[in-house]
């Protein structure tokens, strides 16, 4: 899918136009302190309000989880949006129109056209179902209440191969959203779902975007989805995570379960927090999008060996998203049970004890590892070491991984530190892993001048009206963590004086590191006051002009140590040295 990015200038205006204390008040009450505004975070439990809003610069702060950034980040955290929804939601409250297209097939422009066509649709099939008793008996059969039908909006289509070409007429936006089917001699459609108990599948927004169907006669396949759509991409969604966080706005865990039966098979026994794949295994999109809502996540698993392996393959795709402060746990039920048979069953309270037994991901790694190996015998502990050190390695590297490597070192009878050493001196760093030393390498340090003269520069971007561009030119050759991202902001505010701290923010949006940066600095305590800010950040030029100097005199020094300097190097590091000693 190719990215054609939205206009900078179109995220200024948007920014311009957007009241982040209207928009954040309207979701988390706040309460005005001085200049600024306050409440309890929405994003921790908190009793004394650390939770900042400050209008001058559009930007809110939590100072008790450091989670901060402008009206983007904040409906992107809140609402779970991704970056483009989060972008139209505001565009569309404030009546701007956002230039087409923004991503292939991402942005679609009939969507709205889309969403209303399935939402009508939903309906229509909703009413279907009232009215149909073969499938209202088939969902009492499997135990499901007319209550939790009526909250997932449930559904049915009709037998007939034209029941929505008759009823709605509107065969381009239908076939758009994955309604109808053509016929293959290619003259005419027909209705993609017939005789199906329906499911529909909404975005965080709580949109309808796609359906999953559920046969009721002998036609195959059983349980059959929306094809892909502008709107519906069958691998990133979520069955019923739009309704678990409507239920819990502060999602303390999420299980992963296989069909649409589980997840309302749970909602009904009082436990509303799974989610489903849509016939697909569970991977880094799913995983990341739920990181994003909860810091626990459940991954429930028939007990089979099938089941076994398709945790395995979870696993593995999740251990490179996986940090200190999250937790991944595995749920294998018993064989040939799923969370719906077992609930229906065994009850509630048998299913929360299989729920606390889930394995975390430690015992799941070694225990899988272990049964392919013998740990009594020397070369089985050198094997289990083999295949379990380069997992362990796609761990973040803190206290999880290092964890880990210390159960991994118990299990073989070594030290965590020569276990590491022999593991190292057999291993060939790879480009990745050599970026990430040089990205760790390049992080500006907590009190460094540079960091100091980026937070001034993001808090006060006007101080940049008395500066000439030739005033950081020096920056250009000076070899100092952070010194890309203060010439790429002093730049841009020399090209764009008007831009806020909130605009600064999203020209750093797609570099990680420097994103991360900026939005620690908009609210870094700095003992200066604006009056003085000006003054600061002059001071802090001359001192990297200086240090960047004094950093050619040595590299010329040492030139001239190892092999020597021609009359043009002498010349130009005498006048180096010269004006250093003028400059004192």
């Amino acid at each position: 899918m190719s990215l054609i990015p939205i206009p900078q200038e179109f995220i200024n205006e948007l920014l311009a136009r957007v009241d982040i204390v209207q928009l954040i008040d309207a979701r988390v009450p706040l309460r005005k302190k001085g200049k600024n505004y306050i409440a309890c975070c929405p994003f921790h439990s908190e009793k004394t309000p650390s939770f900042t809003v400050t209008p001058e610069k559009q930007f809110y702060y939590c100072f008790g989880c450091s989670v901060g950034g402008n009206a983007f980040s904040f409906l992107m955290e809140y609402e779970k949006l991704s970056f483009i929804e989060a972008v139209s939601l505001l565009a569309e409250q404030i009546g701007m129109e956002i230039p087409q297209p923004i991503r292939h097939q991402e942005v679609y422009r009939g969507s709205t056209h889309l969403y209303d066509v399935l939402e009508k649709v939903t309906q229509f099939y909703a009413k279907e179902l009232r009215q149909n008793t073969l499938a209202i008996n088939y969902l009492k059969q499997r135990g499901l209440s007319g209550e939790i039908a009526k909250k997932f909006n449930l559904g049915y289509a009709p037998a007939a191969w034209d029941t929505l070409l008759k009823t709605f007429k509107d065969t381009e936006n239908l076939f758009a959203a994955g309604l109808l089917v053509k016929k293959s001699e290619g003259q005419g459609y027909y209705d993609r779902f017939r005789d199906r108990v329906l499911f529909p599948i909404r975005d965080r927004r709580g949109r309808v975007i796609g359906l999953g169907g559920r046969a009721l006669s002998e036609q195959e396949p059983k349980y059959l989805n929306s094809p892909e759509t502008p709107l519906f991409r069958k691998g990133k969604e979520l069955y019923g995570l739009y309704e678990t966080l409507q239920q819990n706005r502060q999602l303390e865990r999420v299980l992963v379960v296989e069909g649409y039966m589980d997840v309302l098979a749970l909602f009904q026994a009082d436990l509303p927090f799974a989610v489903a794949t849509l016939g697909t295994a569970t991977n880094r999109d799913q995983i990341s999008r739920l990181m994003s809502c909860t810091q626990e996540i459940i991954f429930c698993f028939d007990g089979d060996m099938a089941g076994q392996k398709a945790a395995w393959r979870v696993l593995e795709q999740s251990l490179d998203l996986l940090t200190d402060g999250y937790i991944f746990r595995f749920l294998l039920l018993p064989n040939g049970e799923d969370p719906d048979s077992l609930i229906q069953k065994k009850g509630r309270t048998e299913f929360v004890t299989y729920l606390q037994q889930a394995q975390s991901l430690a015992e799941f790694l070694f225990n899988y590892l272990l049964a392919q190996v013998d740990i009594n015998q020397l070369e089985g502990k050198a094997r289990l070491a083999k295949l379990a050190a380069p997992l362990i390695g796609k761990v973040a590297a803190g206290i999880m991984q290092h964890k880990l490597f210390e159960q991994l070192a118990a299990l073989v009878n070594m030290d965590v530190m020569t276990l590491k050493k022999v593991i190292h001196s057999h291993k060939t760093p790879s480009i990745k892993t050599l970026q990430k030393k040089i990205n760790k390498s390049s992080r500006i340090n907590r009190s460094s001048p540079m960091r100091l003269a980026i937070a001034l520069l993001v808090q006060f971007p006007q101080i940049i009206q008395s500066l000439s561009v030739s005033q950081c030119d020096a920056l250009r050759t000076l070899e100092l963590p952070g010194s890309a991202l203060l010439i790429k902001l002093f730049e841009l505010l020399k090209q764009k004086s008007e831009l806020t701290s909130a605009m600064l923010l999203e020209y750093c949006r797609q570099d990680e590191s420097q994103y991360k940066t900026l939005k620690q600095l908009i609210n870094y305590p700095l003992a200066i006051p604006e009056s003085g800010a000006q003054a600061e950040f002059h001071d802090l030029l001359k001192y990297f002009k200086k240090t960047a100097v004094e950093t050619e005199i040595d590299k010329l020094l040492q030139q001239g140590k190892q092999g020597g300097l021609n009359e043009k190097e002498k010349k130009y590091l005498y006048d180096l040295m010269l004006n250093n000693f003028n400059d004192k």
